[in-house]
């Protein structure tokens, strides 16, 4: 689905509404579409989050796939998670509301399903992410909610995490945080420098598999405004987290502009790195054979 103004999100959040309705339960707007609406720019996630347990969830996508127009492309009824289609091609997620524990920095989390609102928004990677609004059969009802100021911190342009463990849980939240800090042209709260320490400290890097770290870094690579999300991964010393002695500079994130496809950023960016170091990232981050040949002979 293509980007869409967000105003036109109204009918379609109705739809969710009444479903929630019938189902006995809270729903609401959560995530990227909260975030876009607030800056009044077009959005392509809609998020919600049911109020309830994960069967409750699955109860609720049964009561709206009801509705013409709507279809599920996944659904997971033991974790109460779906993808849906709606109406005009809208593609929407449903969770159950729910908080998470990580045993250890870098683990998997632990999942409890069914908890207040406020707390599933408490488990969120940053402050401009972790804001509601309530759905009803009107649309949007109620005032913004917000425990964690990300309506403040969108107004100053500030990425912000909701606390100082955020990156030791998940390591991988430095990558989102250079892709949405290119992409809306917003500043890294000092915070994340602090993040960033601890989580190297406690080896959160290290217990992260290869396969979700490239998944990870091909993300920030496929991002238009790719160079200038490299350059603060550079910048903050990440990619020397994930590969000791794998650094960026400027000259190597601003060629990374313009490249045709995955491959060709990968072999831009490890241009630089001497055969050893290319065959260590390679390892630890589990190139595919065809990525290997891609990033042998950089261009």
């Amino acid at each position: 689905m293509s980007v869409r103004e967000a105003g036109s999100i109204a009918p379609l959040l109705g739809q969710v509404g009444g479903a929630a309705r019938t189902a006995g339960r809270h729903a609401y707007l959560v995530g990227g579409a909260v975030r876009d609406l607030l800056l009044r720019r077009p959005t392509a996630d809609v998020d919600i989050a049911l109020e309830g347990t994960a069967s409750e969830a699955s109860s609720f996508v049964t009561v709206l796939c009801a509705e013409a127009g709507w279809s599920i492309e996944a659904r997971h009824g033991r974790f109460g998670t779906a993808t849906l289609h709606g109406p005009d091609g809208w593609r929407i997620d449903v969770a159950a509301t729910r908080e998470e524990h990580y045993p250890h920095p870098g683990a998997l989390p632990v999942v409890r399903a069914g908890v207040p609102i406020a707390r599933d928004l408490a488990r969120r990677d940053f402050t401009i992410h972790a804001m509601a609004f309530r759905i009803s059969d009107e649309g949007i009802e109620g005032a913004l909610i917000d425990p964690s100021g990300g309506e403040r911190d969108l107004e100053r342009q500030n990425l912000r995490l909701l606390h100082e463990g955020s990156l030791s849980d998940d390591p991988t939240r430095i990558f989102r945080a250079v892709r949405y800090a290119a992409r809306l042209g917003f500043g890294l709260d000092p915070g994340f420098v602090v993040a960033l320490r601890r989580a190297v400290e406690a080896g959160a890097f290290l217990r992260i598999s290869g396969d979700r770290l490239r998944r990870a870094i091909q993300e920030v690579l496929s991002e238009e405004n790719r160079s200038m999300a490299v350059e603060l991964l550079g910048r903050l010393g990440v990619l020397n987290a994930v590969v000791e002695g794998w650094t960026v500079s400027l000259p190597v994130a601003g060629n990374l502009a313009g490249t045709s496809g995955p491959d060709e950023a990968w072999a831009r960016l490890l241009a630089p790195a001497r055969p050893a170091l290319r065959a260590r990232i390679a390892s630890r981050l589990n190139f595919s054979r065809a990525l290997r040949r891609a990033t042998e002979c950089p261009r």
